[in-house]
């Protein structure tokens, strides 16, 4: 399963990177919106970035025309180049636009979906991703993770090479669910990361072993026990 951080703030980006392994991270509109910084100043350290550590950064069009999804995507493109991955709304005119990007050569997320027949059209279209909103789908009475499974079921019946890229998460158990059923991808928030990993017993097991050292070792450290 590939990782991203869902920020657009680069040195929360790079605090999680530093620990855990990422692919890349995605921003849309509305995180953009709270940058601490312009983004048009940020632009060139994100690129820097992706370049350095070989990542997959993507960003969402806002226009609202196909044409217009398709020319602010080729923009990104050439400045960002292999590590852009466009994302484009689950609406008509996105359709299209996906086409426009699988022609000239843009890789495409097809994003907002919350229905497996959005993310199938959006699959037979050329995208290379779909990121359907696990929670938000819930919220509409439907089941985000069954919902996921059956993306992937319609994927392979069909001979669709197209992720999923899973989005919108309250709970651990949602990524565990995910990960069992074969999601290809999920992006999460940073301090979600954290909580991947935690678990009580192993904080409890930890602290018995420390217990145990210090009682019979004092301050050493297993490097201070190495023969000179």
């Amino acid at each position: 399963m590939e990782f991203y951080v869902d920020i657009a703030d680069l040195d929360a980006v790079k605090k999680v990177a530093a620990y855990y392994p990422i692919s890349g991270f995605t921003t849309n509109p509305k995180i953009l919106t709270k940058a601490k910084r312009p983004v048009t100043e940020l632009m060139s350290e994100y690129r820097d970035y992706v370049e350095e550590k070989n990542l997959k950064i993507f960003f969402q069009v806002t226009g609202e025309t196909a044409e217009e999804m398709f020319q602010q995507a080729s923009a990104l493109h050439d400045y960002f180049g292999n590590h852009f991955i466009v994302k484009i709304p689950a609406v008509k005119e996105g359709y299209q636009a996906v086409r426009l990007c699988k022609e000239a050569g843009i890789p495409v997320l097809v994003t907002v979906v919350h229905s497996m027949m959005q993310a199938l059209v959006a699959a037979q279209a050329g995208a290379d991703y779909v990121a359907p909103y696990v929670s938000h789908i819930d919220n509409i009475g439907a089941d985000g993770i069954r919902c996921i499974e059956h993306m992937l079921q319609a994927f392979r019946q069909a001979g669709l090479n197209c992720k999923v890229l899973g989005a919108s998460f309250r709970t651990v158990d949602q990524l565990e669910r995910l990960a069992v059923i074969g999601c290809q991808a999920v992006t999460i928030t940073p301090e979600m990361f954290d909580m991947l990993i935690a678990h009580p017993s192993t904080t409890e097991s930890m602290a018995d072993f420390r217990s145990a050292w210090k009682k019979t070792f004092g301050d050493q450290q297993i490097s201070d026990l190495l023969p000179r």
